[in-house]
């Protein structure tokens, strides 16, 4: 992109500015990354979009957004076309992992992403700036780390995403079953939480409560937690009123988590979801086919091999959920929390760069 657009973006939003400066150099680099990254920066922007119109958002996944604002008259035909191709191709470059992504591709995807960024720009954010044409990038001399690319866009797209300007108009509604308290604390649970289940994993520090507290019929699932966690320590010996607190505080987290799940399941219905806490990874086939060794795991020896020792020999093998494997010898939760980062990046990687 031109300097006068980085200026302009740096005007707008500092942070989206340098997502774009990172994606170009990562379009040469790890084209199926850079593809990956632009759609996830082209509904960034179409979710604000909808959110600045008053539009409801979180229910509808991409590509039914995107529909939604069509259907209302608010997207132009050429930005239409443009928001439809760096969708698709993203969605091809994350869930299609047989073949290689080109660098032409991932080229042809970020000059239509400027025609999204253009729209947003005139549209919404400085509509008296008039937006240059699109130049396209050129590799630079100097080779770039790629793991650290990545990890640099993830970081500024939330800071993206937090700096956004919001609608006082917009609120998410939500259907909520019953409310939850500690003493005079409370937390609403949603209705599709109502009868959810209380994996003792997914509440590290409440963990063994929650295991002995099965072992007495109590907290099993969300139903039988009572309306009051105040006293919840006298169904069992050895515990006090301070994991009562602690239960209630992560049944709090293990709600937030839950309802950004439900996004996301949404946005990427009939795939195959891999969670660790509140992060993800998509479990493409080429993913899934990544055999559990040292090669492809560095440093994580222990945790491989005890991980083989119970029958897990490639990345398909594992639970949805990341945090059961805690509960195997020499799986600790850094060891778990490094290896849900190594997937993450080969889950962008492991296809070579093909010109």
């Amino acid at each position: 992109m031109s300097q006068k657009l980085q200026e302009i973006l740096y005007g707008i939003n500092p942070s989206l500015a340098e997502l774009t400066q990172d994606i170009e150099k990562l379009l040469f680099v790890s084209p199926r990354a850079a593809m990956q990254t632009t759609r996830t920066m082209a509904e960034t922007l179409v979710r604000q979009v909808a959110q600045l119109e008053g539009l409801e958002h979180n229910e509808f996944n991409f590509g039914e957004l995107q529909m939604k604002l069509k259907n209302e008259g608010i997207v132009t035909p050429t930005t239409d076309n443009a928001i439809h191709f760096v969708r698709k191709q993203g969605n091809i470059a994350s869930h299609d992992g047989t073949r290689k992504m080109l660098i032409r591709e991932a080229l042809t995807c970020w000059e239509y992403q400027h025609l999204i960024l253009t729209w947003f720009i005139e549209t919404y954010a400085s509509p008296d700036i008039e937006v240059p044409e699109y130049i396209e990038p050129v590799p630079e001399k100097s080779a770039a780390d790629s793991e650290y690319l990545i990890e640099h866009i993830e970081a500024l797209m939330q800071t993206f995403v937090q700096k956004q300007p919001t609608s006082e108009n917009v609120v998410t509604e939500q259907k909520v079953s019953r409310r939850i308290y500690y003493k005079d604390q409370f937390v609403e649970i949603p209705d599709f939480l109502r009868d959810a289940f209380l994996l003792p994993q997914r509440f590290p520090k409440s963990t063994t409560f929650l295991i002995r507290l099965n072992g007495e019929q109590q907290a099993r699932i969300m139903s039988e937690l009572p309306y009051q966690l105040e006293g919840m320590h006298q169904h069992v010996k050895r515990f006090k009123e301070a994991n009562d607190e602690c239960l209630f505080e992560e049944v709090r987290l293990f709600v937030e988590e839950e309802q950004k799940r439900k996004i996301l399941m949404e946005q990427y219905r009939g795939e195959v979801l891999l969670f660790y806490k509140s992060d993800f990874a998509i479990l493409t086939e080429a993913l899934g086919n990544v055999a559990l060794t040292k090669d492809n795991f560095p440093g994580q020896t222990s945790l491989l091999t005890s991980l083989q020792e119970q029958g897990f020999s490639h990345v398909k093998d594992f639970p949805k959920e990341l945090v059961l494997l805690g509960k195997y010898r020499n799986v600790g939760e850094t060891a778990l929390a490094n290896l849900f980062n190594q997937l993450k990046v080969k889950g962008m990687e492991f296809t070579k760069v093909e010109i």
